[in-house]
């Protein structure tokens, strides 16, 4: 058996030069994602097998295009193309026989390996914000906004860095069958995890096959704004009345929650630890009207669930019949601003239970 290595040549779409050869000639190899391209087909790089010969080289940029390896014998050829993807699992795969007698070009048409075949491309933008300009959340590593997520037909499957779809740069989706889809961009910060900062639209996208995943830029919408909330506890009407305030270790509070409870659905809940006297700007409220309340608790259950369950009852908390419950409405988009902090300022204070 004739053992050899291959030499290779690199060519571009734009041409290329064969080398000549006595013995036989040399193969440019091509290929094409069900007629369409590295980009659609969501494929990085080409793993080439021509059957029976060792290659110095057999791995290759996808957008290269096209691979000429030099020095072959007369004689037909199997040529076997396998596309990986960006964690280099083969996606995609073709094999041509290919007969030789001189120089020759090939081009393998691949064809994906699983019904799972299609992709399509996103990147995004965030609707103004006005604002501190330290109080907007700011998408991008190391920002409050550091991840978007993406769900497909209402399931995670996983998330990007938010500074990759940023700016024009493209976002490939995971696989999925050919066919309409629902998809849902939501940016959010990683470490935080709970509150959808801002998301899309639900899209109703067409994944096509055939290595022809469309594109486009879709803006990210906000479902927050800011609010600044004060608080503190008093042992009666009349000590509000003259603002004479109590510790927390005068109250006996030793842990707070901070509240807000929209016209329907479930309240949003911030834990304050064990601070009276206290303010806190948040980022993170979402928008709507709402009235917000807070519960203090004394010693014992789990800190940050003062009211709730697992957290201690609560001893001190808003009373309607000494101060009307303050009520408040969030813009989505709208950040605190020191300039104007009236409209962010809601003051909460706690009596006795």
């Amino acid at each position: 058996m004739r053992i050899r290595g291959l030499t290779l040549g690199l060519a571009l779409l734009s041409g290329l030069t064969a080398c000549d050869s006595h013995h036989g000639g040399a193969m440019t190899v091509g290929w094409t994602f069900a007629g369409g391209n590295c980009t659609g087909a969501a494929v990085e790089q080409v793993r080439i097998v021509v059957a029976g010969e060792p290659l110095q080289q057999d791995t290759f940029e996808c957008r290269s295009g096209l691979v000429t390896f030099t020095d072959f014998f007369p004689g037909t050829y199997n040529v076997t193309v396998q596309g990986l993807d960006a964690s280099q699992a083969v996606t995609w795969t073709g094999t041509r026989s290919v007969r030789l007698d001189g120089d020759v070009s090939v081009t393998v048409d691949l064809q994906p390996v699983s019904a799972n075949n299609a992709v399509y491309y996103f990147s995004w933008t965030l609707d103004a914000a006005t604002g501190d300009s330290d109080q907007i959340p700011r998408c991008g590593t190391g920002q409050r906004l550091d991840q978007v997520a993406i769900f497909i037909d209402g399931e995670n499957q996983g998330s990007y860095g938010c500074d990759l779809g940023l700016n024009g740069n493209l976002v490939i989706t995971p696989y999925v069958t050919a066919g309409q889809h629902t998809v849902q961009l939501l940016a959010y910060n990683s470490q935080e995890n709970v509150t959808a900062f801002a998301q899309t639209d639900e899209l109703q996208i067409n994944f096509v096959t055939g290595g022809q995943g469309g594109s486009q830029t879709v803006p990210l919408h906000w479902n927050v704004g800011g609010l600044q909330v004060g608080w503190a506890p008093y042992a009666s009407g009349s000590d509000y009345d003259s603002d004479i305030r109590q510790t927390c270790a005068q109250a006996g509070i030793a842990d707070l929650v901070l509240g807000f409870q929209p016209a329907q659905g479930s309240p949003q809940t911030f834990s304050l630890g064990a601070s009276c006297n206290a303010s806190v700007v948040l980022d993170n409220v979402y928008s709507g009207g709402l009235t917000p309340y807070i519960d203090a608790c004394g010693p014992g259950g789990t800190p940050g669930l003062c009211g709730m369950t697992g957290g201690a009852p609560a001893i001190y908390r808003e009373d309607p019949s000494l101060v009307n419950p303050p009520t408040v409405t969030v813009q989505p988009g709208a950040f605190f601003q020191a300039s104007n902090a009236t409209p962010f300022q809601v003051f909460i204070p706690l009596f006795h239970i």
